[in-house]
C-alpha cells in the first residue's frame, strides 16, 4: 500500500469536488480562485510528516514485582501472548508516583501505554487491599465514551489472565449506554473500577440509588483519573473542576490521589517550562497542589545507533545509493536514515532530553536535504519517500516497525473573494479580507458572493439611505444590527455598466408585486444608480425574512434573485459550507410557487 498515493487521490477528489461549486461568471474571478485556492494549495496545504519515536525502555513488571512494588499477580494479569509486560522509562516513573500516593499527570504521545500509568498502580491497590470486598476504589472518567468502550474491552482483555483462585479485580462500564437492569445488578455489586464520563458522575453524585458508588462507607475511593485531560477547558473545564471537588468532599478521602493523562499539552522552551505549565493547569482542574515533579513526560531513544547526526558524506552517498534492503540490520545502518529520524523523528533539547520533533512536508525535508548534502531536490523528494515506505516494511529487534509515520493533512475552509467596486478591468480582487485596498487610497474592498445558478457576482453591502454612502458588509450577526436604524439597508449590489439588466417588470420575483399581483411594492421600487457614483444597480429591496433589513436583486443572467440575509452559506460565498452537502439555494425562479412571501 502506497500511502502518498491514497493520499493523492484522495486530495484530488476533494479538489475536484470543491471545484464543481466553483459557479463564477466572471473569468478573472474565477481563474484567481482557481489558482490560489485548488492550485496554490490554500485549500489542501502539503501534509506533514511525523515518525513515530522510540520509547526508552525501563524494567519489566516481573522485576517490579521481584522488587515487591507491586502484588504478584500484576505480572500474570498485565502480560503480551507468554510474556510480562515491558514497560517504559515514563511508565515505571508514573507507576511509582501512583504508588506511592501522588497526584500525576502523564503527557505523552499516542502508541506510549498512557493507560498502563495509572491501570497498574490502580489494579495493585485493589489486589492488596481485601479485593473480595466489593466496593470501588477507583473512578476513570473518559471524555468520549467511544474512547471509554475502546479502553474497556483493552483492560477486560487483561483481566482475564487473572489467577482463577483468587479473588478477581472488576471492571465495568457506567453510563447512558447501560439500561436499567444492568444499572441495578452493578449498583446491587459495584465494581472496583467503573468507567464513566462526567456526566454521568455528575449524575451519580445526585442520585441515592447510585451513591454506593462514591459515598464514604458504602465506597473506598481512592483514586480519581481523567482521561484526555486537555479536553476539559473553559466553561466545561469549570464544571468538571468543580465536579472534582464535590466528589473529594463525598468520598470522604481528603487524600484522593487524582491522576491526568492526556497528548503533549503545552510547549515551551524547556522541559521544566513545559511541566511547570500543565502542573498550573491540572492543580486548578484537580484542586490539588501540583508541580513539575508531578508531570511525566516521554522519555526517547534513538531508533538507530550512533551518536548525534550523521556526516554529510555519508548522507549525501545514501541519497545518491539505492534504498537499502527490509532488512533491519541493512536500514538502522544507512546514513539517511539517521538523518531522517533527527529531522522528523527527535529534537534534543538544550540539556540533552530528547522531544518528538516538529513535523515537517516532505518538500520541506527534501529542501534541508538538497540544502546540506547539493543533491537535486527532485531526487531528494523522491528518495526520502521511499526510504519512508521501506522504514514502514523494516522491523525492529522488538517487532515494531521501524517507521511508523503518519501524514498529517489539514483541509482549509476557503474564504471569501474581496474586490473593489469598479469596472470589472480595473478592479481589485483578492482573497485577503481587509476594509481597505491596498497601494494607498480610498478604495473599499467589498466581500463577493455569486449566484449559484448563473454565477453572476454580487458585492455585498451595507446602504446607508441618510447619507448617501454604501460600506462593505462583514456578514455581521442579526444582533448587530439595530431594529429601528431603518436608513441602512444590508443587502447585494452588481454593477451592470454593460446594461445587461433592463428593468424587464416580467422577470421580477412575485413577492416583490402587492397581494394584486400588478403593482410593485415601494420598497423594492428600482434605486436608479449605484449611491458611490459606480453606475447603474440592480433593484434595491427588503429582507423577506424576518424584521432585519437586506437587499436584494435578481440576477440579470438568469432571473433569479437572493432572499434572506447575505450569508456565504446561502450565496456561493467561497466558505466552509463546502465540507458538507450543497447548502440551499435561498433564491427561486421567477413564478416559482415555493417563492418565499415577504412578511405582510
Amino acid at each position: 500500500m502506497d500511502i502518498f498515493r491514497i493520499h493523492e487521490t484522495v486530495l484530488d477528489e476533494y479538489r475536484s469536488y470543491v471545484s464543481s461549486f466553483l459557479t463564477i461568471a466572471d473569468q478573472g474571478i474565477r481563474d484567481l480562485v482557481e489558482r490560489e485556492l485548488i492550485h496554490e494549495n490554500a485549500l489542501c496545504p502539503e501534509a506533514l510528516v511525523q515518525l513515530n519515536p522510540a520509547f526508552a525502555w525501563g524494567p519489566t513488571l516481573e522485576e517490579l514485582v521481584g522488587e515487591g512494588v507491586l502484588h504478584p499477580d500484576c505480572s500474570r494479569i498485565f502480560r503480551k501472548g507468554d510474556q510480562p509486560v515491558h514497560l517504559y522509562r515514563h511508565q515505571e516513573e508514573a507507576i511509582r508516583k501512583g504508588l506511592a500516593g501522588e497526584h500525576l499527570v502523564v503527557t505523552s504521545g499516542t502508541g506510549s501505554g498512557k493507560s498502563l500509568c495509572y491501570l497498574i498502580p490502580i489494579i495493585d491497590h485493589v489486589l492488596k487491599h481485601a479485593p473480595a470486598e466489593r466496593s470501588v476504589r477507583a473512578i476513570l472518567v473518559y471524555a468520549m465514551n467511544a474512547l471509554m468502550n475502546s479502553q474497556l474491552a483493552a483492560l477486560k482483555a487483561f483481566l482475564e489472565q487473572q489467577d482463577p483462585s483468587h479473588p478477581a479485580v472488576r471492571v465495568a462500564r457506567y453510563t447512558g449506554q447501560e439500561d436499567q437492569g444492568e444499572k441495578k445488578r452493578l449498583q446491587a455489586s459495584p465494581p472496583h473500577i467503573p468507567l464513566t464520563n462526567y456526566v454521568m458522575l455528575e449524575l451519580m453524585l445526585t442520585r441515592l440509588s447510585e451513591e454506593v458508588f462514591i459515598t464514604e462507607n458504602l465506597a473506598s475511593v481512592e483514586f480519581l483519573v481523567l482521561d484526555e485531560l486537555h479536553t476539559y477547558r473553559g466553561r466545561q473545564g469549570a464544571d468538571v473542576a468543580l465536579l472534582v471537588r464535590r466528589l473529594r468532599e463525598r468520598c470522604g478521602n481528603p487524600d484522593l490521589r487524582c491522576i491526568g493523562t492526556s497528548a503533549t499539552m503545552a510547549t515551551g522552551r524547556s522541559r521544566y517550562e513545559r511541566r511547570e505549565s500543565v502542573a498550573t493547569f491540572a492543580g486548578t482542574l484537580f484542586g490539588t497542589p501540583m508541580t513539575a515533579e508531578s508531570v511525566v513526560e516521554e522519555t526517547l531513544r534513538p531508533l538507530t545507533s550512533g551518536d548525534g547526526p550523521p556526516g554529510l558524506e555519508a548522507v549525501r552517498a545514501a541519497v545518491q545509493a539505492p534504498p537499502p534492503s527490509d532488512s533491519w540490520d541493512a536500514f538502522s545502518g544507512n546514513a539517511l536514515t539517521r538523518w531522517m529520524e533527527r529531522t522528523s523523528g527527535l529534537a534534543e533539547e538544550a540539556d540533552g532530553h530528547l522531544r518528538r520533533a516538529v513535523p515537517i512536508s516532505v518538500n520541506e525535508g527534501a529542501r534541508r536535504l538538497a540544502e546540506e548534502t547539493g543533491v537535486d531536490l527532485s531526487e531528494c523528494e523522491g528518495r526520502l519517500r521511499e526510504m519512508l515506505m521501506v522504514g514502514s516494511r523494516v522491523k525492529t529487534p522488538d517487532g515494531e516497525t521501524a517507521f511508523a509515520f503518519k501524514l498529517h493533512q489539514f483541509i482549509g475552509q476557503g474564504g471569501t473573494v474581496f474586490a473593489t467596486v469598479e469596472a470589472p478591468e480595473a478592479r481589485l480582487v483578492t482573497l485577503d479580507g481587509q476594509y481597505w485596498a491596498p497601494g494607498g487610497g480610498e478604495r473599499l474592498l467589498f466581500p463577493v458572493v455569486f449566484c449559484r445558478t448563473c454565477g453572476q457576482e454580487y458585492y455585498v453591502v451595507r446602504h446607508d439611505r441618510e447619507h448617501g454612502s454604501v460600506t462593505p458588509d462583514r456578514f455581521e450577526p442579526l444582533a448587530a444590527t439595530s431594529e429601528t436604524d431603518h436608513d441602512v439597508l444590508s443587502g447585494y449590489v452588481f454593477v451592470d455598466p454593460k446594461g445587461r439588466w433592463q428593468n424587464d417588470p416580467n422577470h421580477l420575483p412575485d413577492h416583490w408585486y402587492d397581494s394584486r399581483g400588478r403593482s410593485i411594492r415601494r420598497e423594492y421600487a428600482p434605486s436608479g444608480r449605484c449611491p458611490s457614483g459606480c453606475g447603474p444597480m440592480g433593484w434595491w429591496g427588503r429582507w423577506a425574512m424576518g424584521r432585519s433589513p437586506a437587499g436584494s436583486s435578481p440576477s440579470p443572467s438568469c432571473s433569479v434573485s437572493p432572499v434572506g440575509r447575505p450569508t456565504p452559506a446561502e450565496t456561493g460565498a467561497t466558505s466552509a459550507s463546502w465540507r458538507h452537502s450543497p447548502a440551499r439555494v435561498a433564491a427561486r425562479r421567477r413564478r416559482c410557487s415555493r417563492w418565499p412571501r415577504s412578511p405582510a
